[in-house]
């Protein structure tokens, strides 16, 4: 049976593991940018899944309590 990977950035989960990425290289954490890109290279590893998955999930959480933060701040402006 011939396997067809896809590309990593057709993945549901790509946005949120290369903006993490981008969040490195802004803090200077090049070797861990660099390391994470490999991991995308060879997403159809079980173990790279699971990284991926775990970065997609912490994402998820920071990206939704940031925004009930901003929406806790505009109540109390209210």
């Amino acid at each position: 049976m011939e396997h067809n990977y896809n590309d990593f950035s057709e993945n549901p989960l790509a946005p949120l593991f290369y903006q993490y990425i981008e969040i490195l290289k802004s803090r200077c954490f090049l070797k861990e940018a660099e390391d994470l890109e490999k991991i995308a290279q060879q997403h159809y590893l079980p173990e790279n899944r699971q990284i991926i998955t775990k970065i997609a999930i912490e994402m998820q959480k920071a990206a939704v309590s940031n925004e009930v933060n901003k929406f806790e701040q505009l109540l109390k402006r209210l």
